[in-house]
């Protein structure tokens, strides 16, 4: 398996990420309130905080509704999310998903045009 080392930053800079992973060919987008809302294109996998490299995470402030259990994180200055960590999960979920992992905003990465990805539409109305 090729991996690659993507660079990714929100609009103005001030939060900047670096993580490795295969070609990212796929994406997701949700259907729930706030995704919607953001129209943001997510990683079709979760990252673990070992594989994520960010600096600038002062710039950040987090944005969490419902049952809390998403850190929807975005820059203080400009505004954008380019990533959202898992807050916790409930004890009988079974799903890849745990603490501390990010979905990242494949919007951020550069040298990716995250319209031109395959993109899977999930039903986090459901959730």
């Amino acid at each position: 398996m090729r991996t690659k080392t993507y660079d990714a930053s929100c609009h103005c800079g001030s939060v900047r990420f670096k993580f490795t992973t295969e070609d990212i060919t796929t994406g997701r987008r949700c259907n729930c309130s706030i995704c919607v809302r953001k129209g943001v294109v997510m990683s079709s996998r979760y990252f673990r905080p070992s594989e994520v490299e960010v600096e600038g995470t002062e710039n950040l402030t987090v944005y969490r509704f419902g049952d809390k259990d998403v850190n929807h994180c975005f820059c203080r200055t400009c505004g954008i999310s380019p990533f959202s960590t898992v807050g916790s999960v409930p004890a009988d979920y079974d799903g890849p998903a745990r603490p501390g992992d990010y979905r990242i905003n494949l919007g951020c990465v550069h040298d990716i045009d995250a319209l031109a990805l395959h993109i899977e539409v999930i039903n986090g109305k459901a959730l």
